[in-house]
């Protein structure tokens, strides 16, 4: 009989350590007081910023560290999610993006003199700036590939020259690998950004591990060669099977998300699309 106890005792104990792992893979990138090393990165898109405080206790109970929160302008409540957030140790970065800012930098550039203004005169203030500019939305992007990738690529260099103690960070698709030249530099487009952004995020959207590993491989392999970080990312919404963890689930998404991190550098880290759809996730679980 003691030995049947001892032997359900350490069952139950390999069973809590188990389902402990995959949560404490994503919760242990919070700070820790007593280590001082640089935090992974778990992100997380917020599209809507009239979300109540459940999605902020929920993104704080999974582990997130840095919110992408949209604002088409600024006014007198927007610190109020930043407050919040930093709060709960979180930081917010604005997020922001249109295609039409790759043939129309001036007004991008008047964009982001307002989001300077703002940090200058509000009392809780963005870690920095999310641009999610797709050139592949452009009407004409198939006809006009090569010079929409292009343009693109130039606007994160005049955006590093004309705004350069800002922390801006950029989506990338993971097939953005089409060779361009700027500067009389000919290289694949996703390594200029890499160079030029403080932090690149691949829309790694894939529904394994393995899949999300593979379709990024060379954004990996240039950010490690470059020393910079990066991060991966997964979706959540309904869309393609292959796409989306919308079908496997949340348990199943963290699990794969585990497995990317272990296969990954230290200052690598995850992205989640997007906040409303991932506790929508989480609550079919």
């Amino acid at each position: 009989m003691k030995n049947k106890l001892v032997l359900i005792i350490a069952i139950v104990f390999i069973i809590l350590i188990a389902a402990g792992t995959v949560a404490g893979i994503i919760l242990s990138v919070k700070n820790n007081e007593n280590n001082d090393a640089e935090k992974s990165v778990v992100g997380v898109w917020w599209w809507d910023n009239r979300l109540g405080d459940e999605y902020l206790d929920f993104a704080d109970q999974n582990g997130v560290t840095e919110i992408y929160c949209y604002y088409s302008s600024f006014t007198q409540k927007t610190p109020d999610l930043i407050a919040k957030a930093n709060a709960k140790d979180i930081d917010v970065l604005w997020l922001a993006g249109k295609y039409e800012w790759v043939e129309d930098y001036a007004s991008l550039k008047s964009v982001m003199e307002e989001f300077v203004s703002f940090q200058q005169s509000s009392p809780s203030k963005f870690a920095g700036v999310h641009l999610d500019i797709e050139p592949h939305q452009h009407p004409q992007f198939e006809e006009k590939r090569e010079e929409l990738i292009t343009k693109y690529v130039q606007l994160t260099f005049d955006l590093k020259r004309d705004f350069p103690s800002l922390r801006i960070e950029y989506d990338i698709p993971f097939w953005l690998d089409d060779e361009v030249t700027v500067g009389g530099v000919t290289k694949p487009a996703h390594e200029f950004v890499i160079d030029n952004a403080y932090l690149v995020t691949v829309m790694s959207y894939r529904d394994s591990a393995e899949k999300i590993l593979d379709c990024a491989r060379e954004e990996i392999s240039y950010a490690k060669s470059a020393g910079k970080p990066l991060n991966l990312s997964v979706e959540t919404g309904e869309n393609e099977d292959i796409v989306t963890f919308y079908e496997e689930g949340n348990a199943f998404m963290l699990n794969e998300i585990a497995k990317v991190r272990a296969a990954l550098p230290d200052n690598f880290g995850m992205a989640i699309h997007h906040i409303k759809t991932w506790k929508e996730l989480a609550e079919k679980d």
